[in-house]
């Protein structure tokens, strides 16, 4: 995306006009290209971002300032989200595109390893836009909870901008060169703040530059891979840096033909998937999909689209649902695995190397997904009940197949008995989702009434936004197995109970960063251990994991190891500024698993919200378009946690493993950390709280071996604990 801009800056094609002349309109955003650019530029760029996950420190902060410079200029800002991946760009070619990416990082933690901080910071700032779907997840929220207007566009947000242009609900739109592609005549390309400037360009003046058609300047930009959706850069994937310029004078001798020039460089090279992914994308630029006003999905230019629209854009879906997507209440994920029966894996942000991870996301997580495909397919027609889902994984060239048929009359039972009206749901639950929706369940008759079917298949029971919200999370809770069929706790429902109740006694539940830190955190703990991955073995091998617990003897490093990786599932507390500080490669491998589970639940709840939605338990007349956003906004995992916290609870137990005369102070490696101390405690009652759990399951969900080595690390912690207590502590 930015190949664009700089190029447009370096021909001089750029006009500019002062902010002033944008008074009193509005202008339309690509919001993962304004996502994009703050990821980039160099003042708001956050390097070492793929080195901890979850959010840049600042983003909020350049948003916030963003929005109220829009404000000040009286300038009404519309965002507008990218929806499902186009057929063109397969999953073969996001997995290319990830593992190049992995690559990047690959070399950035050899780098780091070797001692090199400067230039590894500066090897992971070229990765620094991987794995954005999280970050835009939580912008969305955040734009919609500052009363700014989010959209999603059925597929490439470009089409769906262009669109909102001719038909007059923006006066303008900025974003990259897919606008002009998809059929704008300018697009506002940066605003500059400080000197009151806004930039733009347009298409005509781009084609005259280059001496193309309309036809040859898409080319260009497809092939160039400013059009990120739809195709990766052709040089790119042939190891070099894509470059404009370059790249014109190759097409020029083509006469402007892109077709012509990789029919050419096919027979010498027989890249044939590369081929025909350039026809697809062509014919997704010619026909593109958007959302009209009336929330009716178009292609454009129907009349001449070809029968086979579907293997140039996927499967359609019924307009419902996109206009659930458009709305937010899902995101996209679930909903391209429906379109293109096909779920692609990429590598992790540690890079995906270790048996443990890939083990999760090829059989353990398979069950999870499988019950949002399932739930996604109740209330569609027999192609996606009855169909095969092909698995792709970056590490194994073999798929494997996945059906969700065996799934779909369970799943219809669970739903069927979950319309909770809000007399019965608890007060506080808009606050503490999970924990309230639990909690509700724990006296036998409160749960025995919760069993609530539509009476003679009567639409529209549920009519509050609080119903909504509550008997989506209960629905989901039941799917997950914390709940029998009868609506009382399951084995693994009480166990997760028990440690809600300690959050609530210990004052845990009131120190997260988000009101829902503490029942996301410890809900993941026990799908965790569900999986059987949340303990003291060394999962990933140390090289190239590097930053492993240190300190010690092998009892002091395995504890360490398992209370740092409890405390991946929390936040920390951190100036609005970028990281500097240790890195662990070793604990991002278990953050990203963390993040690959919490990731399954998301997924679970938003079909089950969507699966309410279409079956018509929900009221159409009390349930409008702010209702359905704000449901999508309040679903728990809209923000995932860094790495952080898990970083400081590792260098404050390797240190108390150390020798006292050999201790340092480990605050002075954590330069922007606003309250260590309080970080601390929250991980410790965190670990408190995953513990209580531990220690009240039953033997048949978690055997006595892991409540043991709960109990001793446990033990040990709280002595390590009162033992820097008694010196003044290292904080």
């Amino acid at each position: 995306m930015a190949a664009f801009k700089e190029w447009v800056q370096s021909e001089g094609l750029e006009f500019s006009g002062k902010i002033d002349q944008f008074r009193k309109s509005c202008i339309a955003f690509d919001a993962e290209d304004y996502l994009d650019t703050l990821l980039t530029a160099t003042l708001s760029r956050e390097p070492l971002l793929p080195a901890l996950g979850g959010l840049p420190f600042a983003l909020q902060k350049h948003v916030d300032d963003d929005l109220q410079r829009f404000r000040d200029a009286d300038i009404k800002p519309i965002f507008v989200f990218n929806g499902l991946q186009a057929a063109s760009k397969d999953g073969t070619m996001v997995a290319r595109e990830a593992k190049r990416a992995a690559k990047i990082l690959d070399d950035a933690w050899s780098i780091y390893d070797q001692g090199r901080g400067e230039e590894a910071v500066n090897a992971f700032g070229k990765a620094c836009t991987y794995k954005i779907q999280h970050i835009s997840r939580w912008l969305s929220a955040h734009l919609h909870k500052a009363g700014v207007t989010v959209l999603t566009a059925p597929y490439s947000a470009a089409p769906q901008l262009v669109y909102m242009q001719q038909q007059g609900f923006c006066d303008g739109i900025a974003g990259s060169a897919a606008c002009l592609v998809f059929g704008s005549e300018r697009v506002i390309t940066s605003i500059a703040w400080d000197s009151g400037l806004v930039s733009w360009v347009d298409s005509a003046t781009c084609q005259g530059r280059l001496i193309f058609t309309a036809e040859a300047f898409a080319d260009l930009m497809l092939l160039s891979g400013c059009v990120p959706t739809l195709l990766p850069a052709y040089a790119e994937a042939e190891g070099e840096l894509p470059h404009i310029q370059a790249l014109r004078g190759i097409l020029t001798q083509m006469r402007g033909d892109g077709y012509a020039l990789l029919l050419q460089r096919q027979q010498q090279h027989k890249d044939e998937e590369y081929l025909d992914a350039f026809r697809k994308a062509r014919f997704a630029i010619k026909h593109s999909v958007y959302t009209k006003i009336d929330g009716t999905v178009e292609t454009r230019d129907a009349a001449r689209a070809p029968g086979d629209v579907h293997l140039f854009t996927g499967q359609r879906l019924p307009d419902e649902i996109y206009y659930y997507l458009l709305r937010g209440v899902a995101g996209a994920r679930v909903l391209d695995w429906s379109a293109h029966r096909q779920i692609t894996e990429t590598p992790p942000l540690d890079g995906g190397n270790s048996h443990t991870y890939q083990d999760l996301v090829q059989n353990k997580l398979v069950d999870l997904r499988v019950k949002a495909l399932a739930v996604m397919a109740v209330n569609l027609n027999r192609y996606f009940q009855h169909g095969v889902f092909q698995a792709a994984y970056w590490f194994n060239d073999a798929k494997s197949q996945l059906s969700v048929r065996e799934g779909i009359e369970p799943v219809k039972g669970l739903m069927s008995k979950w319309h909770v009206p809000e007399a019965i749901l608890p007060d506080g639950l808009t606050s503490h989702p999970l924990a309230d929706a639990l909690g509700l369940l724990a006296d036998e008759k409160t749960a025995k009434s919760t069993m609530t079917e539509r009476p003679n298949a009567t639409p529209g029971v549920l009519e509050k936004p609080v119903e909504l919200l509550g008997n989506t999370v209960l629905r989901a809770l039941h799917d997950a197995g914390y709940m029998y069929a009868d609506h009382t706790l399951s084995a693994w429902g009480k166990a997760i109970q028990a440690a809600f109740k300690e959050a609530q006694n210990n004052g845990y539940v009131a120190m997260g960063v988000t009101e829902t830190e503490a029942e996301e955190a410890i809900l993941v703990a026990f799908e965790l251990l569900k999986l059987k991955v949340l303990n003291s073995q060394h999962m990933f091998p140390t090289p190239p994991y590097s930053g492993p617990p240190l300190r010690g003897n092998d009892t002091d490093k395995d504890n360490t190891l398992l209370v740092s990786r409890v405390a991946c599932l929390g936040f920390f507390s951190h100036r609005e500024i970028g990281y500097t500080g240790p890195l662990s490669r070793h604990l991002l491998a278990y953050h990203q698993m963390t993040t690959a589970v919490r990731a399954s639940l998301r997924d679970l709840l938003e079909m089950h919200a969507c699966a309410m939605l279409m079956s018509g338990s929900v009221s159409r007349k009390t349930i409008g378009d702010k209702e359905l956003r704000d449901l999508g906004t309040s679903l728990p995992f809209t923000r995932e946690p860094d790495l952080g916290l898990a970083l400081v609870v590792k260098s404050y137990l390797d240190e108390l493993s150390n020798e006292p005369s050999k201790r340092q102070d480990i605050t002075r490696w954590f330069n922007y950390v606003t309250d260590m101390e309080g970080d601390l405690q929250k991980a410790w009652k965190m670990w408190a709280c995953v513990n209580a759990g531990v220690q009240a399951a039953e033997t048949s969900i978690i055997g006595e071996s892991v409540k043991k080595m709960f109990r001793n690390a446990d033990k040990w912690l709280q002595e390590k604990i009162a033992a820097a207590a008694a010196s003044n502590g290292l904080v």
